[in-house]
């Protein structure tokens, strides 16, 4: 097998052919260095010396990067950049692991876990968890959509308990480790290594365990190691994106063990809770202060609806773009930046939002819009409204209705009478036109 130096020096390689030579020389050639490759997570963490450099990379190479990364390694790898001081912080906590396998981000501990009413349970018993491995709950199992912060809090545990407990023996794997091991043991004849490994440790962690699912062998191995961890009193912590009684291709006896420890779930943030995210990304990346920072992540925390993840890889993408072209931060430059990201993830002004815009133009308050008064100088800018909320919007018409305090009937006969008019009245199509473009260069 290839050391992790062979493979670095083969993605070189192939960045250097695929590079333009000025490109390769200017902002690769003996400018990045290895930190750490995580097979588990599929995170290769590199060394970048100045915030310009990260910023140029983030924006215009990361991709090409993770690519050429993908055939050296032979498998898909997320790129991670660190600057000089994060990078003694992770080798810090490697140097305190137990295993080679461990590879914690160290900005996920429990003191950057932004927790909300969508998470204060789940981040209580991952605490209580760390400051008492096998004493408090074992096994956590911890649930929810993706991107939401289950593998930070699978981290702040970990990385909690290398800290406070340096002599209990820690190992985190992905459940795609955890079948890659097994059926190389199986093939190998080395269950023994196997089973010293995975039932040896005092903490075991392992991610995404739904994808046991349908792996009969591979389900029946996490179940002996279950029983033999739980009858030593040892920790397990579990994360999936469903819980156990949703878990259809295993065994009965697994999904009732993995369901009989403390279950908690991580819900979608919040508005403020996403806006408190941000602001502490901000703090971390030193990103400098800005007059109009705080609209940017406004308007971030506004439009990314659900996911963590996405919603920081985003902030990530206007820093850069700004750090790299000099320019001021403002809600119109992340517009611009993100603006093929919020196609994707499908976002869509709100009722309140095209209200507002109607509102303006009309020269009339959104109470007037929201009023029974049934005059033509109010009617028929709330007809558009309406109208705009379904036809731009793609709200249902019993959403508009709550969102109006209006029948579902009205809203639909409304809608239509605007549908109709606009077909025939010159004026009112160009009023739709100027309104509807207006609506999405604001929002």
């Amino acid at each position: 097998m290839k050391s992790t130096t062979d493979l670095w020096n083969k993605m070189l390689a192939i960045l250097e052919e695929r590079l333009d030579g000025r490109d390769y020389s200017t902002w690769i050639e003996n400018r990045l260095s290895i930190v750490s490759y995580d097979r588990a997570a599929g995170v290769l963490l590199i060394g970048v010396d100045t915030d310009f450099l990260k910023a140029q990379l983030e924006l215009k190479y990361k991709k090409t990067l993770e690519k050429a990364a993908a055939v050296a390694f032979g498998a898909p790898v997320k790129i991670r950049f660190l600057l000089p001081e994060e990078e003694k912080t992770v080798k810090a906590v490697q140097d305190r692991s137990e295993t080679e396998e461990i590879i914690f981000n160290p900005r996920h501990t429990f003191d950057n876990f932004i927790v909300g009413d969508n998470s204060r349970f789940a981040a209580g018993m991952a605490q209580k968890v760390a400051q008492a491995p096998g004493k408090a709950y074992s096994p956590l199992f911890i649930y929810s959509t993706t991107g939401l912060g289950k593998t930070h809090l699978m981290h702040a545990i970990g990385i909690y308990i290398l800290e406070h407990f340096p002599k209990l023996n820690v190992l985190y794997v992905s459940s795609e480790t955890f079948t890659d091991d097994f059926v190389n043991a199986s093939i190998n004849k080395k269950m023994p290594l196997f089973k010293e490994k995975y039932r040896g440790v005092d903490v075991l962690l392992i991610d995404d365990i739904q994808f046991i699912n349908e792996k009969d062998k591979t389900a029946e191995e996490v179940f002996h190691t279950f029983e033999a961890l739980y009858n030593s009193g040892k920790q397990m912590v579990f994360a999936s994106d469903m819980p156990p009684k949703d878990f259809l291709g295993i065994d009965e006896r697994l999904r009732r063990r993995l369901g009989q420890g403390m279950l908690v779930d991580i819900k979608p943030p919040s508005y403020e809770i996403k806006v408190a995210i941000l602001k502490n990304k901000a703090v971390l990346d030193s990103v400098p202060e800005d007059d109009g920072l705080s609209d940017v992540i406004s308007f971030i925390a506004e439009h990314i609806k659900t996911n963590v993840s996405e919603l920081e890889a985003a902030f990530d993408r206007v820093v850069a773009f700004a750090t790299y072209m000099g320019k001021p931060f403002t809600k119109a430059l992340a517009k611009e930046v993100l603006s093929d990201v919020m196609k994707i993830s499908g976002n869509a002004p709100s009722s309140k939002d095209i209200k507002k815009v109607v509102a303006g133009y009309f020269n009339i308050s959104v109470s007037d819009i929201d009023s029974n008064e049934r005059t033509r100088s109010l009617s028929t800018p709330r007809q558009i409204a309406m109208f705009l909320c379904r036809d731009l919007a793609k709200h249902s018409f019993p959403t508009i209705a709550k969102d109006f305090k209006k029948d579902e009937s009205t809203v639909q006969h409304n809608c239509k009478k605007i549908k109709k008019e606009i077909e025939i009245n010159e004026h009112l199509n160009n009023i739709v036109k100027e309104l509807t473009e207006k609506i999405l260069n604001e929002y």
